[in-house]
């Protein structure tokens, strides 16, 4: 078959036809890149894809991206029949935490069509569970996440190139030169863009790449190579295909239109029952200001406690927080923190001395308050103390499960405090400076980071002697600053 026209995306495509088949170069035509456009075009809307996705205000988005085949990110089999090395989604779920971070994965649609979308939801299953983001083929989700994504982890596949003209940083988990043109863009990006190392905790090679790669000249200059007709691609093309028709091009004009918003969130059947978590916490103790002395700070990062395996550099000391009613043994057995669900009317609240035997491990019990009391909750400790945490603003973590593991890094810090009063920051993500996780750098705090107050409460009027005193931990929201203030 010869064609009768060649449509290419860039100049440079059509000098490498000169050098391989210059007798098809009369019949080709740079007319640009449709997608490349409509990305473009849909960049303003960003705030509004990370919605419809349901990103979190400070969350990031890493783009997980596959072409087909058997060297494809999700091709190399380490079974057979199994989809590719599910060791970097593994990764990516398991080390990113889940408060920070959210995954979206984008498969090419020739590995739905040959699997079929059950076998290749089947696979993804466990990773679907823990909080990935999986768009079905047949929608344009892949360019609005593209928009929303702050990196991208992919492979040889189209996607990598349309991520990196978009400006994301990012990194290759699988790469196969062979089946990619020499001299081409994406050959030059697979000589760029850095690997995905094995040893080095993921985080930390993102955050690697988020500060090198936006001010690299030659990603920039490969990644520019998407199209040499920006904005105009579908216009060349209506022209294009009505004069080989020989038919009177329409009179309006044809223009690029934002992506339309993703309709699916692409989550598995909702269950009334949270995913055990495995909580790191890391307790910073107070230091002086210009206003005088300054407050502790509890930093809680959240893990999936099912994709851990074994344990990397991303968990130091966890702890385990399940909900009231979780099946599998090896989370219910080994819960340091148990949170009850909410009262319904179909029964009342269980007693936290029941699950404290129904979980030997257990060291806090949280009750949440009646609904519409955000996070509050009450903290029950196996020795009998019972501890009232009250949020002093709101904001989509506050929720007693983060309560919880807040009490637990104060009560296990290594030193004993005996004030009436203890203030504590906390915080849900952010390290301090110069930790380790972010090679020397601390990453901008979450925005809404709240502070935990824990005034010591005297004895109850009655209690008898011995019992516990109560202690009220009092979470508030800072403040935003007035507008011309620091």
């Amino acid at each position: 078959m010869i064609p009768a026209a060649i449509v290419l995306s860039h100049d440079e495509q059509r000098e490498r036809l000169r050098r391989g088949c210059p007798e098809a170069v009369p019949r080709s035509h740079v007319i640009g890149d449709p997608c490349a456009d409509q990305i473009r075009i849909s960049a303003p809307f960003r705030e509004e894809y990370r919605t419809a996705l349901g990103i979190r205000p400070g969350q990031k988005l890493v783009l997980l991206t596959s072409t087909w085949g058997e060297r494809s990110f999700l091709g190399r089999s380490p079974a057979p029949g199994a989809p590719s090395d599910p060791g970097i989604i593994r990764r990516a779920l398991a080390e990113l935490p889940v408060d920070e971070y959210r995954a979206l994965a984008a498969i090419h649609p020739n590995a739905w069509h040959w699997h079929g979308g059950w076998q290749i939801r089947s696979w993804l299953e466990p990773y679907i569970r823990a909080g990935l983001l999986v768009p079905t083929p047949e929608s344009d989700s892949w360019k609005a996440a593209i928009c929303a994504a702050d990196a991208f982890i992919g492979d040889h596949g189209s996607l990598t190139l349309y991520a990196a003209a978009h400006g994301l940083p990012g990194l290759l988990a699988s790469f196969d030169d062979d089946c990619v043109a020499a001299g081409s863009p994406m050959a030059r990006l697979g000589e760029l863009l850095p690997r995905v190392s094995p040893s080095l905790p993921l985080r930390q090679q993102l955050a690697h790449a988020a500060r090198r790669q936006p001010g690299d000249a030659r990603i920039a200059r490969a990644a520019a190579q998407v199209t040499s007709r920006p904005g105009e691609a579908l216009s060349r093309l209506r022209e294009l295909c009505y004069a080989h028709l020989g038919l009177a091009e329409p009179v309006d004009p044809v223009v690029p239109r934002p992506v339309a918003l993703p309709v699916e969130r692409t989550a598995p059947r909702r269950t009334p029952l949270a995913q055990p978590l495995f909580v790191a916490t890391r307790f910073t103790d107070a230091e002086a200001g210009e206003e005088g002395p300054g407050r502790p700070q509890v930093t809680v990062r959240r893990y999936p406690a099912a994709l851990q395996g074994e344990r990397g550099t991303h968990l130091t000391d966890p702890h385990v927080v399940v909900e009231e009613g979780e099946p599998e043994e090896r989370w219910a057995g080994v819960a340091d923190i148990v949170v009850i669900r909410r009262s319904t009317p179909r029964g009342p609240t269980p007693a936290p001395e029941r699950l404290f035997t129904r979980h030997p491990g257990c060291i806090v019990v949280a009750v949440p308050a009646p609904a519409g009391s955000a996070g509050d909750c009450t903290l029950h400790l196996r020795d009998g103390r019972e501890f009232t945490a009250r949020w002093g603003g709101s904001a989509w973590w506050t929720e007693p499960a983060v309560a919880a593991s807040a009490l637990h890094a104060w009560l296990t810090r290594d030193e004993e405090d005996d004030a009436a009063e203890v203030t504590i920051d906390v915080a849900i993500g952010p390290e301090p400076a110069g930790s380790d996780a972010d090679a020397g750098e601390s990453p901008a705090p979450l925005p809404l980071s709240l502070s935990l107050s824990l005034p010591l409460v005297p004895p109850l009027p009655g209690s008898r002697p011995g019992q516990p005193a109560q202690r009220l931990l009092r979470l508030e929201t800072p403040q935003p600053p007035v507008d011309g203030q620091s």
